[in-house]
């Protein structure tokens, strides 16, 4: 046999994907046994016609065997495996006769045709068993899985609960293995497979007076089982399942082999098949996107918040993406032919890991751009600092002023003269740029919340309960508005520098920031932290949305605060020039306005933020602010009218009919014609009214 195992390569067989097909495909869709068992048998005889192991003639029946040392095709193993399909059919059909005439020799016929379909099963684990080398690893244990699933059905109906329980718990664990080994369509049809063995463990464990028996799920039962009775106790399991120890050290060796194959690194099978995320666990099943995550994980940890390293962990996550979609379709195509609740919980999990890196790739974009606008801003001088943090003194505020206080024209906000210190004077680029970079950043987060909710809709509620998909997208709100409200403090800032001059509308900026986008915010990052995901062990995703996404109370407050601090100060800069004389506090282009012609400033009223603010802000708040919009001096704009209006309004128009026979003078005529019109109602009423 080590001839044969050396001179050809190992056989392929998939007998759980031969086994679904063939039972869907021909009668057990509609659980009609007689027409599959006829399709095994006209199977079995081609097969063995097309390999030279036809049972005799016509006239003479000549039995033949598949024995260990013929199997050199995968036709060899498809005989064994079509004899035991035929007499479990047959068991099966029996049993449903069995169940509506309770005639005793059916019963014993349906026992005899089990252990038909047990011996077929042993010969078939037997000539794929891994110490042959005939077959590869995975074809061996889906062989040891069929025929430990013939046996638990046997044991079953023989009434012999703790035997058919240990059959069927030890092939439910092969087929968990073998389904976290594979592809999408190996897992559908490995649970598959566990799923028939759910209710002989059900029912099994109840009958074998099993704890929790009744309120526990089949997997529960199972996993109980196995650690107790079979890890916990070597010996006894050799002796219930002959050959327990075989099975078990090939399982370990292809668990080996698969992960060697993989990786080199120990350190995958932390990763493997299962992502750790806010703080819940997905499992999947595909070895190769776990190392696409481990890997995606060592470059973020190494990376910083800039240079080539965050781009190696973009591209990573990118990596992780593609697999993940890929992945997710083979599951939609797998779970299309082999339906099962597993398929279903194995397309969310895919999409799980779709928005884990779309969530990375998002986090990496934000930090980044969050980044470099915080660095210009603090060249600038304008960067938000902590609530709790006093004014540095002796530093120039880019909102402030040294000759503010005495009122120079010459030196204010809007000069045309560069030099001066305390405002932004050369540096328009670069103030620009940090309102483009938060443009950015809420784009960014935009497309974020799109993808997530889209994501979230197709996920299973239990998926998203465990990634906690709702405060996602919660959270993605409140950085939103939070951003927003950054971009509208330095939009204001560009507004006011000496480039541009337009104060007035630095002020409303302002203005609309502190009283709708601030509020807003506030309220969002509210109720994102009543939802706030506890994460004891966090990875280093987890950290970098920690740090780009979720914002604070305290980061708000800190936005409020500068805003706050910017106001009393545009306000006080726009009297200063309103006031100023001199043509040194126009603007460089633009028509003309109130701020540089005093002449056409606006009424001056009630500053009612002045009242509302503490005391020790409102100090530096004006009592007086300009009347931007007076409702009551609305004018009317003539418009051309067109036929096209009046035959819109048409319709809607109610005349005065007599006013306008009145005007026409219809109305005296038939007053004077009322004998006329009595003769003639006379004589219509002979031919009738119309």
């Amino acid at each position: 046999m080590s001839k044969t195992s050396t001179d050809q390569a190992p056989i392929e067989f998939g007998i759980f994907g031969y086994i679904h097909e063939s039972r869907q495909t021909y009668g057990l869709r509609a659980q009609d046994y007689l027409r599959y068992r006829r399709f095994c048998a006209h199977r079995l005889r081609n097969v063995r016609s097309g390999v030279k192991l036809t049972q005799g003639t016509s006239t003479a029946f000549r039995k033949k065997e598949v024995t260990v040392d013929m199997v050199k095709k995968p036709e060899h193993l498809e005989i064994l495996l079509l004899q035991a399909e035929r007499a479990w059919a047959f068991a099966m059909d029996l049993r449903e006769l069995y169940s509506r005439t309770e005639e005793p020799r059916q019963r014993y016929h349906l026992i005899r045709r089990l252990r038909a379909a047990c011996k077929a099963g042993e010969q078939l684990a037997a000539a794929a068993a891994a110490s042959s080398g005939t077959c590869d690893g995975r074809t061996s244990l889906e062989a040891q899985a069929y025929k430990l699933q013939m046996q638990s059905q046997l044991f079953f109906e023989l009434g012999e609960w703790t035997s058919a329980l240990d059959c069927a718990v030890l092939s439910r664990v092969i087929s968990e293995q073998l389904a976290l080994l594979g592809s999408s369509r190996h897992y559908a049809l490995a649970h598959a497979m566990i799923e028939a063995l759910d209710p002989i463990v059900r029912l099994a464990a109840y009958r074998a007076r099993m704890a929790g028996a009744q309120q526990s799920q089949p997997a529960e039962l199972a996993a109980q089982w196995y650690s107790t009775k079979m890890l916990g106790d070597v010996t006894r399991a050799e002796q219930a399942i002959p050959g327990y120890s075989d099975i078990t050290a090939a399982l370990d060796a292809l668990v080996a082999s698969a992960n060697s194959s993989a990786s080199g690194d120990a350190q995958v099978l932390a990763y493997a098949n299962s992502l750790k995320w806010r703080g819940g666990v997905v499992s999947y099943a595909s070895q190769e996107l776990a190392v696409l995550i481990k890997d995606a994980q060592g470059a973020l940890q190494t990376a910083t918040e800039g240079g080539d390293a965050l781009d190696v962990a973009a591209a990573a996550f990118k990596r992780v993406k593609k697999a993940a979609h890929r992945c997710h379709s083979e599951a939609i195509a797998a779970s299309a032919k082999i339906h099962s609740t597993a398929s279903e919980a194995l397309e969310s999990a895919y999409l799980a890991v779709q928005l884990y890196s779309t969530c990375a790739l998002h986090s990496i974009a934000i930090a980044r751009g969050v980044g470099q606008a915080k660095d210009i801003a603090a060249k600038l001088g304008i960067a938000i600092e902590a609530a709790d943090k006093p004014p540095l003194i002796g530093r120039s505020h880019a909102w402030i002023l040294d000759s503010a206080a005495g009122g120079k024209r010459g030196s204010s906000a809007v000069s045309k003269r560069g030099g001066q210190k305390g405002g932004i004077t050369d540096n328009l680029a670069e103030g620009t740029q940090v309102v483009v970079l938060y443009d950015m950043v809420r784009k960014n987060l935009s497309s974020l919340k799109t993808s997530a909710t889209a994501m979230l809709e197709r996920m299973m509620p239990a998926t998203s309960r465990a990634v906690h998909g709702h405060q996602i997208i919660e959270e993605v709100a409140a950085a939103e508005a939070y951003y927003g409200c950054v971009r509208g403090y330095y939009s204001a800032a560009l507004h006011a520098s000496a480039a541009h001059g337009k104060l007035l509308d630095a002020l409303a900026l302002l203005d609309s920031t502190l009283s709708e986008d601030i509020p807003h915010a506030l309220a969002l990052a509210t109720a994102g932290s009543s939802h706030a995901v506890s994460q004891s062990d966090s990875l280093p995703v987890d950290d970098l949305w920690c740090r780009a996404v979720m914002v604070t109370n305290s980061d708000i407050d800190s936005a409020e605060y500068a805003i706050k601090r910017a106001i009393p100060i545009v306000s006080r800069l726009c009297a200063i020039t309103a006031s100023a004389d001199s043509p040194a506090a126009q603007r460089k282009s633009g028509p003309s306005d109130w701020v540089s012609d005093p002449t056409g400033r606006p009424v001056m009223v009630a500053n009612e933020l002045a009242a509302s603010a503490s005391k020790s802000l409102a100090g530096s708040l004006p009592q007086y602010v300009p009347k931007l919009v007076d409702l009551t001096a609305t004018e009317f704009v003539p418009v051309p009218i067109k036929p096209l209006f009046y035959d819109l309004a048409a319709s809607s128009i109610d005349f005065d009919m007599e006013l306008i026979g009145r005007r026409s003078g219809k109305s005296s005529t038939a007053a004077a014609g009322g004998s006329s019109s009595k003769l003639g109602s006379i004589i219509g009423s002979l031919w009738g009214s119309r």
